[in-house]
């Protein structure tokens, strides 16, 4: 741009839009300034704007300005049953569970939080079609972007919608049009759109129809918000259910059970959170072996963890006795496994003295510490380190699909742990997806790179934030190396 458009991201310009965007749309500071700036520099030439201060009071007066900017500052990359891990949940256990609870006659609500381009809420309205629920159901998909949501009306996409593994469900519901696919009215007609804007105080609202879901689908959109909107923007969500309703968020999306009183289910693929019922047994304890109402055969469920709601009331475990941890550190630090290990196993309710146990049994015996680690996940399916722990462990037996799972979670439980992203490129490069594992080394070599270099890096033993940084692009920079030679 022209004029008083300079090309570095600390002019008060530039600051000033961040800090409007954060106060009007709740959004966090942008991780990638530069592209931030030009994300900035393309709202303002679409407007036809070449100075801040004109185009700051344009923001604050003009909503659809600043909905146009927000869409520059966020990502709505999307496509047709993406992650087919959350679309097979739902298929599987929360149908099943609205249809025990609610009867063959309920009308299943759905909401699409974050739409984009209406990929998402389309291949909602087709799986539920396909269960059963054409004339049962109200599908409502929601967005920031008026021009997202405009395109998702038309109901017109490019084969890039359809790329995904699960995508071809879709094409049964599609009319080539040239290059292009035009949605068939029995599946465009299904969903309801409508403009939201999720950090807005509006909502749970009778007249938007975003009241009493049982299914809401809002992935990867939390990310972009600073935590005292994230916190307003769960207890809105948990709101919006109905009893017995289930919340289902992005694999980066920060966790929300201590924002409002989720009951929060740990699968395989990440986090699902669940507004229990007053005097409901706790979901996955009820129903996460109750078999689908189709009469075909299916595939078992994966298996669930839960952690109770917090509005229920728990026993205060009893506090472990510091000079029983203290000996543990002690003994695991003269390298006396064994007794490392039977003093920290004493106290099953502390998850650290947990993990304190799993690291002595390892230097023994890996597979007793595996099974060890499961078990101390089932008493502490949130606690980060032992996901990590769980990972290192099956990684040195060469159980590699395993460990993938287990740095996974790790890594949605704790998405800015950077040993776990170092040790998810680890696993992916030995597994032959160096693409994958190139953005695991990048993503930990970034996240390193945010610290000071002496400090210490969480569950790295030690490790100090430069040197991890430089073994993290070492091993990007090796993998980089070797795409370019197969190129040529």
């Amino acid at each position: 741009m022209s004029g008083d458009s300079p090309q570095d991201w600390r002019h008060p310009g530039y600051v000033a839009v961040i800090d409007l965007v954060a106060a009007r749309a709740g959004l966090l500071p942008p991780s990638c300034p530069p592209a931030a700036m030009e994300g900035i520099d393309r709202a303002m030439a679409r407007a036809g704007l070449s100075d801040f201060p004109t185009y700051l009071a344009r923001l604050e007066a003009e909503p659809a300005m600043l909905d146009d900017l927000l869409v520059e500052l966020t990502i709505g990359e999307t496509y047709f049953f993406r992650t087919p891990e959350h679309f097979r949940f739902v298929r599987y256990q929360v149908l099943p569970d609205v249809l025990r609870r609610r009867g063959p006659g309920h009308v299943v609500r759905v909401w699409s939080a974050g739409c984009a381009s209406g990929e998402e809420p389309y291949s909602l309205a087709v799986l539920l079609m396909e269960e059963g629920y054409g004339e049962r159901m109200e599908v409502r998909a929601t967005d920031v972007s008026r021009a997202a949501l405009a395109r998702a009306q038309l109901g017109s996409y490019s084969e890039w919608s359809l790329r995904g593994s699960e995508a071809r469900r879709m094409r049964p519901f599609l009319l080539a049009e040239g290059k292009r696919y035009r949605l068939v009215p029995q599946v465009r007609n299904r969903v309801h759109f409508g403009y939201l804007n999720l950090a807005d105080d509006t909502w749970p609202s009778h007249t938007q129809g975003l009241w009493g879901m049982d299914l809401i689908f809002c992935r990867n959109v939390l990310i972009y918000f600073n935590r005292p909107t994230i916190e307003a923007v769960a207890r809105r969500l948990h709101a919006s259910l109905a009893e017995g309703g289930f919340l289902i968020a992005g694999p980066s999306d920060p966790p929300l059970n201590t924002f409002a009183p989720f009951e929060t289910i740990l699968t395989d693929w990440g986090l699902v959170y669940h507004r229990t019922a007053p005097g409901q047994t706790p979901w996955a304890h009820s129903v996460r072996h109750a078999p689908p109402p189709a009469p075909r055969p299916v595939p078992t469920p994966p298996p669930v963890a839960s952690t109770p709601p917090m509005s229920s009331p728990q026993p205060m475990p009893e506090s472990p006795s510091p000079l029983g941890l203290e000996g543990a550190k002690r003994a695991l630090a003269l390298g006396d496994w064994g007794e490392a290990a039977r003093l920290a196993a004493a106290h099953p309710e502390d998850a650290e003295a947990e993990a304190m146990a799993i690291r002595a049994l390892a230097n023994v015996n890996p597979l007793a510490a595996v099974r060890a680690c499961t078990e101390a996940i089932r008493r502490h399916p949130l606690a980060v380190e032992l996901r990590y722990l769980e990972a290192m462990l099956l990684l040195g037996l060469g159980r590699l699909a395993e460990a993938e799972r287990a740095a996974r979670q790790a890594i949605y439980l704790e998405p800015s742990l950077a040993v776990a992203h170092l040790m998810l490129g680890h696993i992916l490069r030995r597994q032959g997806d160096t693409e994958g594992a190139r953005r695991a080394f990048r993503t930990a070599e970034s996240l390193c790179a945010t610290l000071a270099p002496d400090t210490l890096v969480p569950l790295a033993d030690g490790e100090r934030a430069g040197r991890l940084a430089e073994v993290a692009r070492e091993e990007r920079t090796r993998l980089e190396a070797v795409r370019e030679e197969t190129r040529e």
